[in-house]
């Protein structure tokens, strides 16, 4: 019945792209089904292709095939309401949460409202609203941390908005986009969620089923003439394979620089021949199932490499490694991740050309001169309830963004720098989903932090537990 299902929705004329937000959990789930099918996700999220979600995935219980079946409901478009010559709908979600944190308790509430409307054949709007209130003017979990209302407690925000168009080749998209690029489950190191979504125009090219081409020019704060260009070039040489490589820069400009706007060109050569101090950065990603069940992964970034080092300056690298793999006949997966930024990776010489949007880190947010190890485990052997428990262990030391790239750089030193602030977390997820509109989270965790804010000998222990209830209608 569930490939029925599956099969039924996508018995559609032109391919629909859709995704779930990337601040919903069962994002964790979607790399698991990546993991277990055979099929590859795009380097891009949140669209998703919805034919990798047509994919042969069959576990001894069928759990996963459960948890396919929902997260293609999810993924979809929204349903249709037909009206004459358009067809739209009107979606949304309400949410409460009570959470215990620091011995305080809090309280939070919030909705979303989302429009879909499917204008001409291939073209399309999405938009997504959402208010919400909190004792502590936080949101409640899951919802798009970025909303700035001016007064306390109350709080209406634009989580996304955009026009597109597609057919199987060209993808044409304009308008406030969230983005994250690469495999990296917990870390992106150049472009994730952690800033708000970008105002962008954006291409994409899909061709041959083996080249993905992605391109866009945002801006980052257009009082300031601050803009942010990426391209990505996504390669599948083989079924199981999928290389990333990208490039981004953020300059400052008086108008328009079609130099940089141009998403075809390579554009450090511009920056090397024709500018100075545009913040320019080199990714490369990827992906590889040597056997299905087992996912390697990983990310290059490169800030800066001092290939004609004549004043002692470092290297500004960060990097990513990874190995997902999932257990059919215990319904069980698991990732382990590492993570390691280099000092003044993500700054700069100029303030306005550090790489933040709205004071967010628009790369990791585990910032420069840090390093992460985590642990997940998670089962959908009782769905419709997925469980699961992460621990992670962090070490920052006292090198930010904010520090720029001062004169006195030099190469040598320990990493991370300073008096390194630990931080060892470990959280317990359980979801369940009774219903196609009604999920229900529950967390318990606990963070033990030592040299507390890089102060030698300080201590703490920060303890929590929340309960949330989403309702989707």
């Amino acid at each position: 019945m569930t490939v029925a299902v599956i099969a039924a929705g996508l018995l559609i004329g032109v391919i629909q792209q859709a995704g779930l937000p990337l601040q919903d959990p069962l994002n964790w789930w979607l790399y698991m089904l990546e993991t277990e099918s055979e099929t590859m996700l795009p380097g891009t999220l949140p669209l998703v292709d919805s034919r990798f979600l047509n994919s042969d995935v069959e576990t001894s219980t069928g759990s996963l095939s459960n948890v396919e079946r929902f997260l293609f409901i999810r993924s979809s478009s929204p349903g249709w309401t037909q009206e004459e010559s358009s067809r739209f709908s009107l979606t949304g979600t309400v949410a409460g949460e009570v959470q215990n944190y620091s011995e305080s308790l809090e309280a939070r509430i919030g909705a979303t409202a989302r429009i879909f409307v499917d204008i001409l054949p291939g073209l399309f709007l999405d938009e997504r609203l959402s208010i919400w209130a909190g004792s502590d003017d936080n949101p409640p979990s899951y919802f798009s941390p970025y909303h700035e209302g001016m007064e306390r407690g109350r709080h209406l925000y634009v989580d996304w908005g955009y026009l597109q168009w597609n057919n199987e080749t060209v993808s044409l998209s304009f308008g406030r986009i969230p983005q994250r690029w690469g495999p990296g489950r917990y870390s992106q190191l150049l472009l994730s969620n952690n800033s708000p979504p970008l105002d962008m125009l954006k291409v994409q090219f899909n061709l041959w089923n083996s080249l993905r081409f992605t391109g866009f020019t945002s801006t980052i704060d257009s009082d300031s003439g601050t803009y942010l260009t990426a391209h990505r070039l996504d390669i599948s040489p083989r079924k199981n394979l999928r290389i990333g490589l990208c490039e981004s820069i953020l300059f400052k400009t008086e108008g328009l620089d079609f130099a940089y706007m141009n998403p075809i060109i390579p554009w450090y050569p511009v920056q090397w021949n024709e500018r100075v101090d545009d913040n320019a950065f080199f990714s490369f990603d990827v992906s590889w199932k040597p056997f299905r069940g087992i996912e390697t992964y990983g990310e290059l970034l490169i800030d800066d490499i001092q290939y004609e080092n004549t004043n002692d300056r470092p290297n500004k690298l960060g990097w990513t490694a990874g190995l997902s793999a999932y257990i059919s006949p215990l319904d069980l997966g698991t990732v382990i991740e590492y993570t390691r930024i280099d000092r003044y990776v993500y700054s700069q010489r100029k303030p306005y050309n550090y790489y933040l949007h709205h004071g967010e880190i628009i790369g990791s947010e585990l910032g420069p001169d840090a390093d992460r190890i985590t642990l997940s485990l998670g089962t959908s052997a009782a769905w419709p309830v997925l469980c699961e428990m992460t621990v992670d262990h962090t070490r920052h030391g006292e090198g930010t963004v904010q520090e720029g790239w001062p004169d006195s750089a030099s190469t040598g030193g320990t990493f991370p720098s300073g008096t390194v602030e630990y931080l060892t977390g470990a959280e317990l997820h359980v979801g369940w989903y009774p219903l196609d509109f009604l999920e229900l989270h529950g967390e318990v965790g606990n963070v033990w932090i030592r040299n507390l804010n890089h102060v030698s000998g300080e201590s703490d222990s920060d303890f929590s537990t929340s309960l949330e209830a989403i309702f989707n209608w």
